[in-house]
């Protein structure tokens, strides 16, 4: 027997690799720091998802609202990378291995978990984030893992760590630590 804790928490990948975000987004010279170290901490196993929005716009890009991902071809192409990283999850399930949480980056238009942007005027556009409201909702890429991971019954917990544009703009309602408190007490049940 060796001392593997059996569970996993499946991070978005900006959150281990900030080189990834949109320029102006990183609060963090390489990673988020306080949640790698609590994960760590923890001794849960950590499953980087790749970044869905350089596969479609590469390293280069703008940061834009769900909006502008929510289109039938980026769905497939999400849905394509979504079945794959399920699969590679299920073999974990399979073995007994506990997916612990889906860690996204709140208000990503495709990794967000319970908010997402969205232009204030869909016709208009404009720029953002001075153009674009946070609303209730997921990102395109996470619905479809969402999805994908429930037709093979891995249940999980879904936690949105909020990054800058959110923190900026509600810094009490967006508390990091708090989130990370609760991974914290999830990675532990």
């Amino acid at each position: 027997m060796d001392p593997r804790s059996g569970k996993i928490v499946v991070v978005s990948h900006c959150l281990l690799n900030v080189h990834s975000l949109e320029d102006g987004l990183a609060e963090y010279r390489g990673c988020e720091e306080e949640l790698i170290s609590a994960l760590i901490e923890e001794g849960v196993g950590i499953f980087q998802l790749p970044c869905p929005e350089m596969t479609i716009s590469h390293i280069s890009r703008l940061p834009l609202p769900k909006d502008s991902y929510d289109n039938p071809r980026i769905r497939e192409k999400y849905r394509e990378l979504a079945r794959e990283v399920a699969s590679t999850l299920s073999q974990f399930a399979s073995k007994g291995y506990k997916i612990v949480a889906v860690v996204g980056a709140e208000a990503s238009p495709t990794c967000g978990i319970s908010v997402v942007g969205r232009w204030k005027d869909p016709e208009k556009r404009g720029r953002f984030p001075e153009d674009v409201e946070f609303v209730e909702g997921m990102g395109v890429f996470m619905e479809e893992l969402k999805r994908e991971l429930e037709e093979r019954d891995i249940q999980t917990n879904w936690i949105g760590l909020p990054g800058k544009t959110l923190k900026s703009l509600d810094p009490e309602r967006y508390d990091k630590m708090r989130v990370i408190e609760e991974l914290r007490r999830l990675t532990r049940g």
